[in-house]
């Protein structure tokens, strides 16, 4: 995979933005709107803003949900890699190569065992 999704840090963005946009916004035009009065041109408009806002809302919940689902599968993938090339050494820039069982990083390339784990390496 080219790009790697993680939604750690614009996940919790999202869900602060949802709640904005789904509850905070509404609630303060509401109360406002009561506290204001019941004034027709008022309440056409918080009505609106209303519904604006949880429309708003709503497609970056859709949105959040579509990006979690893409990291799901990605994950998926990206596991199923892991599992599959377990058994193999990791070749590293100083020539030596890492176990992927422990992460001992001075086997050399004759190696067939780990001297660490003792896990028999490809």
């Amino acid at each position: 995979m080219r790009r790697i999704l993680n939604l750690n840090q614009p996940g919790i963005v999202f869900a602060k933005m949802i709640g904005l946009f789904i509850f905070v916004i509404p609630v303060f035009l509401y109360s406002a709107f009561l506290l204001l009065g019941l004034a027709d041109i008022l309440f056409v408009w918080a009505l609106a803003a209303i519904k604006l806002s949880f429309a708003i809302g709503a497609c970056l919940f859709v949105i959040l949900l579509i990006l979690v689902i893409v990291e799901q599968i990605q994950d998926y993938y990206i596991d199923t890699q892991y599992w599959k090339n377990r058994e193999q050494k990791i070749r590293l820039a100083d020539g030596n190569y890492e176990c992927q069982y422990c992460g001992y990083r001075k086997i050399k390339e004759d190696d067939k065992i780990c001297k660490i784990c003792g896990r028999e390496l490809k």
